[in-house]
């Protein structure tokens, strides 16, 4: 997660994202850290224990932090969220990040998106 932070950080500075790269970044590892402890199917090899990330950033400097693993479900995503199941997802909230998850056919799974406007605010 350490490496998922400094590509990241990295990867702002080069976008030049206006945003509050501190935040990002925190943002980016929480979804990482997530995606390594439950995106895994037991027992899964080569392609279906790899997590994925991309950062990009829209005209209206609109940050997307997405995070693909090869698990295709999300049981508990808005318990999560709220911080009923673990806390992760909750303090990316509190990073002023909207979350959602879909279904990712081409990676066989699903993508955890976090949204950052450059002047995000705490829920």
């Amino acid at each position: 997660m350490t490496m998922a932070r400094i590509m990241g950080r990295t990867l702002l500075t080069v976008l030049d994202w206006p945003g509050n790269v501190h935040a990002a970044t925190d943002v980016l590892g929480h979804l990482v850290d997530n995606a390594v402890q439950h995106g895994h199917t037991p027992g899964a090899t080569g392609r279906l224990r790899e997590i994925r990330a991309w950062l990009r950033v829209t005209d209206a400097h609109e940050l997307i932090i997405d995070v693909a693993d090869p698990r295709p479900a999300f049981e508990h995503f808005t318990d999560a969220v709220n911080g009923r199941s673990g806390r992760s997802l909750w303090h990316v909230r509190q990073h002023g990040a909207h979350l959602s998850w879909f279904l990712t056919p081409q990676c066989g799974g699903k993508t955890v998106r976090a949204t950052m406007t450059a002047t995000s605010s705490p829920p």
